[in-house]
């Protein structure tokens, strides 16, 4: 960005009640044990919109505090507090909105992502030790000077994972939007599963103090060839996951045993979703803490695609034969105090990965489309997040490491063949044809669309957020390899923007696909 970004909250901060009270027989509810042994921050995330052209953020901010006081009363224990580490007291103290606006423009955010500022989008810090008490939800709308709009959401991660935080996202924006698709989530008292054990202590979790946060894109044609790399004859066909996985485990090693001049042990813990693991399974919409995490590590100085992909496969595998069994045994997820002195003692690199990309909540529309952009604010310790692309056939991953290891995992040669680091929202990459590069616009596909020998015209919605001539030279021009010049036309005709522009498809060898 050619300009630092500068968010002035209004002073409108507000709590937010459900609208309507939560019944007695549901005033407490019980942490279990993996509510217990998960670290006191909060989960966080932060969706653009462009807002359909409508700048009328008032309008917008009353739409989204009726909306989140229905929602609360299905999710009522986000509207509690948390007393003495044991249980919720669903009080119906309500939850923090605040609204907040930005002096610049959303595609000032969007050309060049820069994931320090993307906290500046959150209502509060990742680490606050607040997450262990209340407030448990928190929200910040941020409208843009165009009339996008940014929503943060950060929820205690002592009561509720990943995918809790997706189905409250997708359940507030049908609700917004008055559709009847809203999730109704389900309060199962895992305690009963997962008992709790009183002498557990809350922690904070590890955090440094030199660490960066890097955002990397992977496409579906790179992950395929990615995958043909990785796959051997004891995994002959990895998921897009394991492989890419197994790519950033390997660059992150490579860069640590570099700084550190010597190789040693790479050790990994991998988030799972444990709702169909249980006996009886419970339902997708189960709210809370249902995860586990799968170990995998290697000794090997020569790493190998294909063996961290097994080893991978492997520790998955076992964990689903004895993973709760050791759970309940060891109650902890990964040891923290052995893993603190592990780190310390520099006996190990121990790296977290997180995958979030089978969440829906590229879908969620509050009423001004759905979002161009979804994205992982940076967190303070050795960790890898993955989110899908837009498309949902890619991936995209946030990697957190230290600035040492940092400078040489971004340079890394072969992460660098597959993955493109931190591309513009708004620009498509070069080996996607004109027709993909045109799709990427806005909220999805042109409302019309007439391919030629000579080149294209199309037409895209305002509501887009395409309005200037720049933001097309962007897609098809500077990062497409294509030369518009003054071929370029662009005008407006009620809620459509027109665009047409003459390239001979043949002199630039492009697919049109």
């Amino acid at each position: 960005m050619s300009k630092s970004l500068e968010v002035e909250i209004m002073g409108t901060t507000e709590i937010i009640k459900p609208s309507s009270p939560t019944p007695d027989h549901l005033r407490n509810f019980n942490l279990s044990l993996l509510d217990q042994i998960v670290p006191v921050e909060y989960t966080a995330v932060v969706l653009f919109y462009t807002g359909n052209g409508d700048a009328n953020a008032a309008k917008k901010s009353q739409r989204l505090k009726t909306s989140l006081s229905q929602t609360l009363s299905s999710f009522y224990p986000y509207a509690g507090i948390i007393k003495d580490h044991k249980l919720v007291e669903c009080n119906d103290n309500g939850v923090v909105y605040i609204e907040a606006y930005a002096n610049c423009y959303l595609s000032d955010i969007l050309h060049q992502p820069d994931q320090k500022l993307l906290r500046k989008f959150l209502p509060i810090e990742i680490e606050s030790p607040k997450a262990g008490t209340g407030p448990l939800l928190l929200v910040q709308a941020t409208f843009f000077k165009c009339g996008g709009v940014a929503l943060g959401y950060c929820l205690s991660h002592k009561i509720g994972d990943g995918n809790t935080t997706g189905m409250f996202i997708t359940s507030w924006a049908a609700n917004s939007l008055g559709s009847n698709k809203a999730v109704i989530p389900k309060f199962i008292a895992t305690s009963g599963l997962f008992p709790p054990d009183d002498s557990l202590a809350p922690y904070m979790d590890v955090i440094g103090s030199n660490y960066v946060t890097k955002r990397f894109a992977l496409y579906e044609s790179k992950i395929a060839v990615l995958r043909a790399k990785a796959s051997s004859a004891n995994v002959p066909k990895p998921t897009r996951v394991e492989s890419v996985t197994a790519l950033i485990w390997k660059c992150v090693t490579t860069a640590a045993r570099s700084n550190r001049g010597f190789p040693r042990v790479s050790s990994t813990v991998h988030s799972m979703n444990l709702r169909k693991m249980v006996v009886p399974p419970l339902p997708d919409y189960a709210a809370g803490n249902i995860i586990g995490d799968f170990p995998a590590e290697t000794k090997e100085k020569k790493l190998d695609l294909p063996d961290l992909v097994s080893k991978l496969r492997k520790g998955k595998e076992e964990f689903c034969k004895n993973g709760l069994k050791i759970l309940l045994t060891n109650k902890s997820l990964t040891k923290p105090e052995e893993l603190c002195n592990a780190v310390e003692n520099e006996d190990i690199d121990f790296y977290m990965f997180s995958d979030l990309s089978r969440f829906q909540v590229y879908e969620s529309d509050y009423g001004w489309g759905t979002p161009i952009w979804v994205s992982i604010p940076n967190y303070m310790h050795n960790l890898v997040m993955f989110v899908s692309t837009r498309d949902g056939l890619g991936l995209e991953a946030f990697v957190t490491l230290c600035e040492e290891d940092m400078a040489l995992f971004e340079r890394d040669p072969e992460l660098l063949a597959f993955a493109d680091f931190n591309p513009s929202v708004l620009e498509a990459p070069s080996h996607l044809g004109l027709v993909s590069r045109a799709s990427l616009l806005g909220t999805g596909q042109p409302a019309w669309f007439t391919p030629a020998d000579w080149g294209f015209a199309a037409a895209f919605r305002l509501s887009d957020g395409f309005e200037r001539q720049e933001d097309f030279h962007d897609l098809f021009g500077r990062n497409g390899g294509v030369d518009l010049g003054s071929q370029c036309q662009l005008c407006r005709c009620g809620t459509l923007v027109l665009f047409s522009v003459a390239i001979d498809l043949r002199r630039y060898g492009t697919a049109t696909d």
